[in-house]
């Protein structure tokens, strides 16, 4: 989903797995008129898709859309005067999410086909990784094309404290959508193992390198300080 709000100057990149469909309901409300807010699949109440299609109808902005691809449409120099943010999230708590998702979606697994148990889908490889929505190559080095990276896990206080700063005051994330594919639990992430945590954390590396919000090596951040270990088992659920 994407929404671009020329009311409070921002554009709001959506990642996978981060609460993205939760932020795109309220964010449309409070938006404008004129903002452009893409369709949500399956439609969530209060939730009002508007302005994102050209004059005949044909979609031009599209759910999970880059911030690259919005560039080209808005132009770069709208682009550029707009404040541009998403949500990043740890990565073996998005990949549970993921899974879960592949697993007790009626949309993505309708007729559950998708039957994969937590180690064959680690052992697949093919995690939510979001770095080309909202980052690019430059001159051979990847370098962020939005000004914030929201952490997951901090939601209810970042998110509000950006959007004062844009003008829309006392802002709440109040809607749960997709919550319900947890309510079948498949895997806690306690009972990750270590080995699955480093194929996960390779794979996010550069990710990880980019925003700088996490370890970017699990085993370095436990062992270099008492403290850093402490923290990182408090994180990660790997503690005895």
């Amino acid at each position: 989903m994407t929404i671009i709000s020329f009311k409070h100057n921002f554009v709001f990149i959506k990642t996978t797995k981060t609460a993205g469909t939760s932020i795109e309901v309220e964010l449309s409300k409070i938006a404008g008129d004129d903002a452009v807010v893409t369709p949500i699949v399956p439609e969530v109440e209060g939730h009002l898709p508007r302005n994102y299609t050209s004059a005949d109808g044909t979609p031009m902005f599209s759910a999970h859309m880059s911030a690259s691809a919005i560039r080209k449409l808005i132009g770069s120099m709208s682009f550029e005067r707009m404040h541009k943010f998403c949500v990043e999230r740890e990565p073996v708590s998005k990949c549970i999410s993921d899974f879960h998702m592949r697993r007790n979606s009626p949309v993505r697994n309708k007729d559950g086909v998708y039957r994969k148990d937590w180690p064959a889908y680690c052992s697949k490889g093919r995690f939510p990784i979001d770095l080309d929505k909202y980052s690019e190559r430059r001159i051979g080095l990847r370098v962020a094309i939005v000004d914030e990276m929201l952490p997951y896990e901090h939601l209810a206080q970042t998110l509000p404290a950006l959007l004062q700063k844009l003008g829309v005051r006392d802002f709440a994330l109040k809607a749960r959508a997709k919550s319900e594919y947890r309510r079948t639990v498949l895997i806690e992430e306690a009972a990750v193992t270590l080995a699955e945590r480093r194929l996960i954390y390779k794979a996010f590396r550069p990710t990880l390198a980019l925003t700088g919000m996490y370890p970017i090596d699990l085993e370095l951040a436990r062992s270099r300080h008492p403290l850093l270990r402490y923290l990182s088992e408090w994180q990660f659920g790997t503690s005895p």
